[in-house]
C-alpha cells in the first residue's frame, strides 16, 4: 500500500472556518465564504425586530386577562340571578308580594361559608305586568332580578326579567 494514498489531509485553522490544505472547505461550506455569514449589524437588527414583536405580544396579555375576569364576573351574576329566579318559582304564589327587595347575594354561596361572591347585591322586584290584552292579569307576575357588583373600581349591573304564571286550580 502506498503511504501517501492513506494520509489524511491536515487541517489548518483559518478564519472564518476551517480549510483543508488543498483549499476545499471542511464540514461547513457556508462558513468559508465571508459573503454568506451574518454580520453583527444584521444580528442586532433582527433582534430589534424580534423584541418589538415580543413586547407587542406581551402587552396584549393583561387586556385579555381583564376581559376574562370581567366575563367571569358577568357569568357569576347571571348564575346568581338564575338561582334567585328558581327560588322564586318555588315560592308559593300568595307569598310573592309586589315590591322590591335588595340584599347581598346568597345564591352563590355554598355550604363552606362565604366566598368572593359576597360583594354581589341582588335586587328582586315583583310587579304585575302592564299588558292590556291579558285575560286574567292576576295570574301573571313580572319578576325582575338585578345583580350589582364592583369591578375595576366601577359599579356593574345586569338585569334579568321573567314572568311567573299561576297555575289554575
Amino acid at each position: 500500500m502506498n503511504r501517501a494514498a492513506l494520509q489524511v489531509p491536515r487541517l489548518t485553522p483559518q478564519a472564518p472556518g476551517l480549510r483543508l490544505q488543498d483549499g476545499t472547505c471542511s464540514l461547513q461550506p457556508a462558513a468559508c465564504s465571508p459573503q454568506s455569514a451574518f454580520s453583527l449589524i444584521e444580528l442586532i437588527v433582527s433582534l430589534a425586530i424580534l423584541s418589538v414583536g415580543l413586547v407587542g405580544a406581551v402587552r396584549v396579555f393583561p387586556v385579555g386577562l381583564r376581559a376574562s375576569q370581567r366575563s367571569e364576573r358577568s357569568s357569576r351574576a347571571a348564575i346568581a340571578a338564575q338561582r334567585t329566579i328558581e327560588c322564586l318559582k318555588l315560592t308559593p304564589w300568595d307569598e310573592l308580594v309586589e315590591g322590591a327587595e335588595a340584599g347581598p347575594c346568597d345564591a352563590l354561596r355554598d355550604e363552606e361559608g362565604p366566598s368572593e361572591e359576597a360583594d354581589y347585591t341582588v335586587t328582586t322586584r315583583i310587579t304585575e305586568p302592564e299588558v292590556e290584552a291579558l285575560v286574567d292579569p292576576t295570574r301573571l307576575k313580572t319578576i325582575e332580578v338585578t345583580v350589582e357588583w364592583l369591578q375595576d373600581a366601577r359599579s356593574r349591573r345586569q338585569s334579568f326579567v321573567t314572568y311567573l304564571r299561576r297555575e289554575t286550580p
